[in-house]
């Protein structure tokens, strides 16, 4: 995220040559200190040349190429300089270069020494609770796809937020603009690209100068009308800026502005209320309802760098009290580019939640007043640059996201990008445990079946007892163990938002389904005026047929009853069907004939008593079949 880092203003930088300056290091200091960082860069390697380089040189080219998002280079000046040094900061930027370049046993030999400097910071507690995340982000599953758009330019494109036909995207591609001395890039404007009936996209134009000025314009975001635009820009536009006292360099603040639409074109602009000298305000973005907007800024009294606030639009335009959103989201690293798509998600990217490196792009949602559990998006939306500016239509599963992944035309691009796979997954780990000795089973089928009872998939549990199943989240499924020598179960799961649902599930061994003269199965009930056999009838008799399995002494006499309603003749041989059904599902198990047999009883021993009256329960409580021991020892071959 090259040339965006211009309006990240992240901080003041690291601040060491407040300290560390000395006159070898004066020229190279003022060039770092004014943001121009690959002129710094060349007067520090002069340094290092003439062998006058020391720590503090290592770490400001470190910081010189960390802000360019030269890794590679970053990684071998922040290793050099670490040799001297242990600055915490230092140590988590090292392997945050580590990392983007792709060696993460090294990246996280980094995050732990760093961990045990900082151990409160947000960013420490969260690896040492998932130390092993890099394989589960990667292990994800591709669930976009992702490629470059064709208006990508040779200078830094970012953004991309469709609004009346149009893609509203940010860009230096504006050769007439001065450039800036961060990286000699031009200047940022605001630019719209009509998007054709083929999905293809014309020529991108600059919005009018009411909104692009001279200055750094960002990324913009629309009411639910289209007719009012949130954008940002520097506050040099206002005359608002502040004066470095070392290197007398003018320094802006990025302030937010909205401006209404005349006809066809944009006009009215106006700043926002939260704008101050004292800090920044960027990255708006409105609610799909209208009535709050999102953004970013450096305030105090935030969690970090910068942090993601929201604040209510009232009915008049006017924006209320901006509120922090907490902890949860916000980190002591950076959380920026806030979207929230059409079912409320909250897309956002941020360098101290865990991820692949540089910026990641993370999601979550408000349930009940409280954030739902923060994901990473996985690849390929995230890379191990910088990732950002995330943006979806929920309907159509589609939008766009910015990178300056390996790859692109420029040092930032738009890559549009179409969802293939629902995005939100919860992860239902199962532990099948005998319940007499509570060590874990081994070799036990568990079938997962969805709300409408649907099997999806049977796996065996491990020799931990365990077994995995992902599904969606707010989806609620079903669970079936079946292991022989035990009861089989079946366990509901209510569907959740948390990445993890642990489920333990106890199974009795077989012999605590015999009493002393029946077996205590649940009991066999039948459809209204019906005697076939259905999925929960089989899953009840499947256990008869193991039991009668190994004790093969053992004979049976099931008993099938009816309900109430209709005649008694015709309730009779209902009953004696449904014993009959009963009787052949057993036989076709493997079971020998003669050691099974049914009867039929009408309604003639009701579970419950109907004639005053029964409820749909209670007559499906007596449309049941149970089953009785007539013989047979009750030990094993």
């Amino acid at each position: 995220m090259k040339n965006y880092r211009i309006l990240l203003l992240i901080t003041l930088m690291s601040g060491f040559y407040l300290t560390a300056q000395n006159k070898d290091t004066k020229k190279a200091d003022k060039q770092f200190a004014q943001y121009e960082f690959v002129k710094a860069i060349e007067s520090y390697n002069k340094l290092v040349d003439k062998g006058e380089a020391d720590a503090y040189v290592y770490a400001q080219l470190a910081e010189s190429y960390y802000n360019i998002f030269n890794t590679e280079a970053a990684e071998r000046w922040y290793a050099k300089a670490l040799e001297t040094s242990d600055k915490p900061e230092m140590v988590y930027k090292y392997s945050q270069m580590l990392k983007a370049n792709g060696k993460y046993e090294a990246s996280n030999v980094q995050m732990e020494k760093f961990a045990s400097m900082r151990p409160s910071d947000h960013r420490a507690a969260a690896f040492r609770k998932n130390p092993n995340y890099l394989p589960k982000i990667l292990e994800q599953g591709k669930k976009f796809n992702v490629q470059n758009a064709d208006f990508n330019s040779e200078q830094s494109d970012f953004g991309g937020i469709m609004n009346d036909g149009k893609l509203y995207i940010t860009s230096g591609r504006n050769d007439s603009r001065k450039t800036y001395g961060w990286n000699d890039q031009p200047f940022l404007d605001i630019y719209t690209i009509t998007k054709n009936t083929d999905d293809t996209f014309q020529e991108a134009e600059l919005v009018n100068n009411k909104i692009n000025t001279k200055y750094h314009e960002g990324l913009v975001s629309f009411s639910p009308d289209g007719k009012t635009m949130y954008f940002s820009r520097e506050s040099f536009y206002e005359k608002d800026f502040q004066k470095d006292s070392l290197s007398n360099r003018k320094f802006s603040q990025l302030y937010l502005f909205k401006a209404t639409k005349l006809g066809t074109d944009w006009d009215t602009v106006e700043t926002l209320s939260v704008n101050s000298e004292n800090y920044s305000v960027k990255n708006p973005a409105v609610s799909a309802d209208g009535k709050t907007l999102y953004f970013a800024s450096d305030m105090p009294g935030g969690f970090g760098g910068f942090d993601i606030y929201k604040a209510p639009i009232n009915n008049d335009g006017t924006l209320g009290e901006a509120v922090n959103l907490g902890q949860k989201v916000n980190t002591e690293g950076q959380e920026m580019f806030p979207y929230v798509s059409s079912n409320n998600t909250l897309y956002f990217s941020s360098t101290g939640h865990l991820g692949l490196g540089g910026l990641d792009v993370f999601y979550t949602k408000e349930i009940d007043g409280k954030m739902a559990p923060i994901r990473n998006l996985g690849i390929p939306i995230n890379s191990n640059g910088d990732d950002f500016a995330f943006t979806i239509d929920e309907d159509k599963d589609e939008g766009f996201v910015s990178s300056n992944r390996d790859g692109g035309k420029g040092s930032d691009d738009v890559y549009s990008f179409k969802k293939l796979q629902p995005l939100c997954d919860v992860l239902i780990t199962t532990t099948v445990l005998d319940d007499k000795t509570r060590e874990p089973l081994s070799g036990a089928s568990v079938s997962l079946f969805d709300a409408e009872g649907n099997k999806v998939v049977s796996k065996t549990t491990n020799a931990e007892g365990v077994v995995e199943f992902i599904v969606e989240c707010e989806e609620d499924t079903e669970l079936e163990v079946v292991m022989d020598g035990f009861d089989s179960k079946k366990v509901q799961v209510k569907g959740t938002n948390e990445e993890e649902n642990n489920v333990q599930i106890s199974l009795d061994p077989i012999e605590k389904l015999i009493a002393a003269e029946t077996i205590d199965l649940a009991p066999i009930f039948f459809e209204f005026d019906q005697s076939n056999i259905t999925a929960q009838a089989a899953f009840e008799l499947d256990k008869l047929v193991q039991i009668m399995t190994k004790y093969p002494e053992m004979v049976i006499k099931a008993t099938s009853h009816t309900d109430n309603r209709g005649p008694d003749s015709y309730n009779n041989a209902l009953s004696e069907r449904r014993a009959k059904t009963t009787v052949q599902y057993v036989i076709s198990k493997g079971i020998d004939e003669a050691r099974i047999s049914g009867e039929g009883k009408g309604e003639t021993e009701p579970k419950v008593n109907c004639t005053t009256g029964c409820t749909k329960e209670q007559h499906a409580e007596n449309r049941r079949s149970e089953f009785i021991i007539v013989s047979g020892a009750l030990a094993a071959e």
